[in-house]
């Protein structure tokens, strides 16, 4: 056997059947290291479509899906395929479906699009969004006899979850049904599922879910009529909190669970040195036990101008799905996405900042006594790309290492999309289209950070003009979909890959 360093005889003797199954059980990663240790072993692996679609789905972070009537050359054949539309966005199709008009929440998670209306119950209804494949189905549509404030969910997990306030009473409640029929949910320790609540109202709710654990920061009213705040964290398969906040380090702008057991905090921290405020990512970790969160790192943004004021924090990570996609031949892996950062300076000046969750994950190994403290240039340049920004009002904009832009007034029928799931040093890759290191150099006559700042994390730039006959005020984006929202927000068109 002509290898790069020895392997063992035991190996080298295996009949090729044996050595396929063996190989195919390792992940991509490992697969490469084999190939990089035994020519044998490369020449296995590149001699196999099944081993090779699996090292293009890692590429492109994509998990497999449970989809197996279909052979690895035809699967090779869809991927490349997938992955050539958006490089192009070159869609196979374009729907319209009419939805509520401003609805008082929405959702897009795993193919499906769901919104709410309240007043005095709330009417909710769920789509799975049409695909190059499949046709749109409709899940619900119907008023789930109650007033739900907001909802989340989990189409991978038949799960979604409705915010309620008992009126009469000073408790909070998780709904936990299935999407599908909105019934109660099989999984769930109880359909509703309960909370203490010491004051009337709920303001600015973020609620999210992530495996078994739904997330819920809002604002309240205090004992003394100031505004407060509360982080909630509960097992809803279980039926017990894992977590219950009101201390917190500086400003809370914004909360995102990045895991089932980890979520950052967006905060502006206000110093003595520094009026204008410094804006800084906590990380936190938390366990199904008493024990409260653990911060385990504190990630710095660059340092501004002390003429200048830092005052809100928005971030932004596609949705954490506890399962594949039904239906799908693959889905974007967990671990592979983007959080964007959004930062409002003075009312009106507006950027952006990339991070790949990879950087997040990293200090989540953190065991040691106290946190990491950690300034702009020890992990801004390598890490993030750092870009001016416009604001931003419906979510669900990015999925997975995908960002789709905002409108730009100057081109309202133009899409441009950000993609930050790619590796420059592929063979094949055409390195051209990578956006090099970028510079933020601040006007002398009016400062914002105090040193310029450099950022670097790779991505590449498409976009593509819409016909004049599709205007949208902004878009949505998921794994196999563009959504564009129209003027009056009361319908969707959907372009699919």
């Amino acid at each position: 056997m002509d290898c790069m360093v020895p392997a063992t005889s035991s190996m080298s003797n295996l009949p090729l059947e044996t050595l396929l199954a063996i190989l195919n059980m390792l992940d991509a990663k490992s697969m490469l290291r084999c190939c990089a240790v035994c020519r044998l072993w490369q020449e296995t692996v590149k001699s196999s479509t099944e081993l090779q679609y699996t090292i293009e789905l890692w590429a492109d972070g994509m998990i497999p899906g449970p989809y197996t009537l279909l052979t690895a050359v035809q699967k090779m054949a869809r991927l490349k395929e997938w992955r050539d539309s958006w490089a192009s966005l070159d869609w196979k199709s374009r729907t319209v479906f009419p939805i509520m008009e401003h609805p008082r929440a929405y959702e897009l998670v795993a193919g499906v699009f769901a919104q709410q209306n309240t007043w005095p119950q709330s009417d909710f209804s769920s789509i799975r969004l049409p695909s190059s494949e499949m046709e749109a189905q409709f899940y619900s549509n119907q008023n789930i006899g109650l007033e739900s404030l907001d909802f989340a969910m989990d189409p991978t997990q038949d799960f979604v979850v409705f915010l309620h306030k008992q009126t009469d009473e000073d408790i909070g409640n998780f709904e936990c049904r299935s999407l599908s029929n909105l019934g109660p949910h099989p999984r769930a320790f109880s359909p509703r599922q309960s909370f203490g609540l010491k004051d009337d109202n709920f303001r600015r709710i973020f609620m999210q879910v992530a495996d078994d654990v739904i997330g819920l920061l809002f604002r309240t009213t205090g004992d003394l009529g100031a505004p407060s705040l509360r982080l909630i964290l509960y097992n809803w398969r279980e039926g017990f909190p894992l977590a219950d906040l009101t201390q917190f380090p500086g400003s809370v702008c914004d909360f995102a669970l990045i895991s089932p057991r980890a979520y950052i905090l967006a905060c502006v921290s206000h110093h003595e040195y520094h009026l204008g405020g410094l804006g800084q990512i906590h990380i936190y970790t938390f366990q199904d036990t008493p024990d409260p969160p653990r911060l385990v790192a504190t990630l710095r943004l660059p340092l501004l101008h002390h003429s200048r004021s830092l005052d809100r924090i928005v971030a932004h990570s596609g949705p954490y799905c506890a399962n594949p996609v039904s239906g799908a031949l693959f889905s974007k892996s967990n671990e592979q996405r983007i959080c964007v950062i959004s930062l409002a300076y003075d009312r009106a000046e507006f950027y952006t900042v990339y991070v790949h969750h990879r950087c997040f994950e990293k200090y989540l190994k953190n065991d040691g006594p106290a946190p990491e403290v950690v300034l702009w240039d020890n992990w801004g340049p390598r890490n993030t790309r750092l870009l001016p920004g416009r604001h931003l009002f419906w979510l669900r904009y990015v999925h997975g290492e995908r960002v789709v832009c905002p409108i730009d007034p100057d081109h309202p029928d133009r899409v441009e999309i950000l993609d930050f799931g790619i590796i420059p040093t592929r063979p094949g890759f055409d390195k051209s289209t990578v956006v090099r290191p970028t510079t933020i150099v601040s006007p002398v006559d009016r400062p914002l950070f105090m040193n310029s700042v450099t950022t670097s994390l790779p991505f590449r730039r498409i976009s593509r003009e819409l016909p004049g006959d599709d205007p949208h005020v902004l878009f949505l984006l998921d794994q196999d979909r563009l959504i564009g929202v129209n003027e009056d927000v009361n319908q969707l068109t959907v372009y699919a890959v």
